[in-house]
């Protein structure tokens, strides 16, 4: 059971301009609040607030006659840490322990919503109340009705929930590998597409082989080869200026003779030096002059070194690159072949670990249908009960479960909440079952079996008394304060046998009020507890 100071409560709903009302206030109590009134004066209005608060959809007709807008606050109370972790990874902290949440709707048609002081989506208060609100009407349920919240309820009141959570983290872990799995299948479905490119690419530069200094060194003799050609008759003249031809002296042989007449006696010895040196200058240009003159023009040296720088320019220009990233290209196609080359033994290994997973996840999927199976039996014999209990004379709860062909989140479990509402009739799903009264009774009745082991911490009840009476009315009220033991609940009657059993009783009565000449309907709110709870349940009883 719940302790009271934990887990989450309702504690304020405020409405202004809402439908008949103009402006008021009604606190709830943490355990059963029953909502009371006549037909007509508006105390179903209070859940339709609530329903907004918890992301439901807004209809404009709800705003007062000749308002822009109205607006729908609640408070609640929250001491649970798990959801508080929800509202703070949600973006929504909150201190104080105060949860708030606003809606306000103009007349245009359009809504903002608030949560916690700040401006959020509507699937964000959706959320919120599937995890943790559950509301429960004649032909309306947010959670119970789900085949996979059935198979939670009955986990919950059956299993170690180690057991579930080790399947769940073996079939998520399942699903990712799958997932895995299926884009690197895709991915060399792709890459086998483009081999054939990949395998020509790889050739053509292959060919040339990139090299940054490769190409410098291309650069380099080319201008050689094209000084070499262009040069040669000035290197001709020149060696000819320094040999002579023809007997003639040239310039080396001018200044040998110059150097006998050069003596110390002559002029100073430094002098004698530098022409010296000059000698030795002029004797080297002339070598390196008659080798340039000796290195002869090779055209197909020169073609093929034209070609190479070529097929540079070619390629950098078709993967607009310089020749850096020319070297990158290559080396990025090289590493994609391999990616190809590899993926196959990739996708091996994968399958082989999934095929291990799911040999686990299927001895877990089943001890957990066998425990389920034995839990139905109990669950089924208790909500039958239960629903006896609440007047439904020789109904029959039966949770039957099947064996699905494949693993799913669930393990390979199928359950279906059949009913037998009338002895030898046949057995329907809950959900299908035609009477709103008799259904919300089936609800009622898991929620008193179920409600101590369930996340949802506050129920709306909205025509659970739909066609009952008498005795039954009486069981429904215990069953509601039985649930109440564990969970808010709120719930809407005209019954005095229900209303008997609230903390809180609200009651919504209508009246007429003038304003500048006008007649005016508004409906108000009073709030009772503890004795006078009684005095008010005498008066309705009066009045039936």
């Amino acid at each position: 059971m719940r302790n009271e100071l934990f887990g989450l409560n309702i504690t304020k709903l405020s409405v202004k301009n809402f439908a008949t009302f103009d402006d008021q206030t009604v606190n709830f109590d943490h355990k059963f609040n029953a909502i009371i009134g006549e037909t007509g004066s508006g105390k179903s209005l209070i859940l339709d607030a609530l329903q907004l608060i918890l992301g439901h959809r807004a209809d404009k007709k709800l705003i007062r006659k000749d308002c822009e807008y109205a607006i729908v606050e609640s408070s609640f109370t929250c001491h649970d840490e798990t959801i508080k972790d929800y509202f703070f990874n949600s973006g929504f902290p909150f201190d104080e322990n105060e949860i708030i949440i606003k809606r306000v709707l103009y007349k245009t048609g359009k809504t903002k919503s608030f949560l916690n002081h700040q401006s959020c989506s509507l699937s964000v208060l959706v959320d919120f109340s599937k995890r943790y609100i559950d509301l429960v009407g004649q032909f309306e349920n947010q959670k119970l009705l789900s085949e996979d919240y059935q198979i939670q309820l009955l986990d919950d009141f059956s299993i170690n929930n180690s057991l579930c959570d080790e399947y769940n983290n073996i079939f998520n872990l399942i699903v990712k590998t799958q997932k895995e799995l299926d884009s690197l299948i895709l991915q060399s479905t792709e890459s086998n597409k483009k081999i054939d490119y990949i395998a020509f690419q790889i050739s053509e530069l292959e060919q040339l082989s990139p090299e940054v200094g490769r190409e410098a060194e291309l650069l380099k003799k080319k201008r050689f080869l094209l000084n070499l050609e262009e040069n040669r008759d000035s290197i001709q003249h020149l060696n000819v200026l320094f040999g002579g031809v023809d007997n003639g002296s040239g310039l080396l042989e001018l200044m040998n003779r110059v150097e006998k007449y050069l003596t110390p006696k002559l002029i100073d010895e430094d002098s004698v030096n530098n022409f010296q040196n000059a000698k030795e200058v002029m004797n080297d240009l002339n070598y390196k002059i008659n080798s340039t003159l000796e290195s002869d023009f090779n055209e197909d040296e020169f073609e093929d070194v034209l070609t190479e720088l070529d097929n540079y320019q070619k390629l950098k220009r078709k993967f607009n690159v310089d020749t850096k990233g020319l070297v990158g290209v290559y080396e990025s196609f090289l590493l994609e072949r391999d990616e190809i080359s590899n993926a196959e033994g990739s996708i091996t290994i994968y399958e082989d670990r999934i095929l291990s997973l799911k040999s686990e996840a299927y001895e877990l999927a089943r001890r957990i249908h066998d425990r389920r199976v034995k839990a139905a039996k109990t669950l089924s014999a208790k909500l039958t009960g239960e629903i006896r209990n609440l007047r439904m004379i020789g109904a029959t709860i039966d949770i039957k479960l099947d064996k699905t062909e494949d693993l799913g989140k669930n393990g390979f479990s199928s359950i279906q909440f059949l009913s037998e509402t009338n002895p030898g009739e046949g057995y329907y799903k809950i959900k299908d079952i035609a009477s709103g009264g008799e259904l919300s009774r089936i609800l009622l009745a898991l929620r008193t079996v179920l409600s101590t082991r369930d996340s949802i911490s506050i129920f709306l009840f909205d025509e659970i008394d739909t066609g009952i009476g008498g005795e039954t009315a009486v069981s429904v009220g215990k069953a509601l304060s039985t649930v109440a033991l564990s969970s808010q609940v709120i719930a809407v009657t005209h019954l005095p046998q229900i209303a008997n059993f609230a903390q809180k009783l609200v009651i919504v009565k209508k009246d007429i009020i003038k304003s500048n000449n006008q007649e005016r309907t508004v409906s108000i709110i009073n709030e009772i507890s503890g004795e006078m709870i009684r005095k008010e349940i005498k008066q309705m009883n009066a009045l039936q």
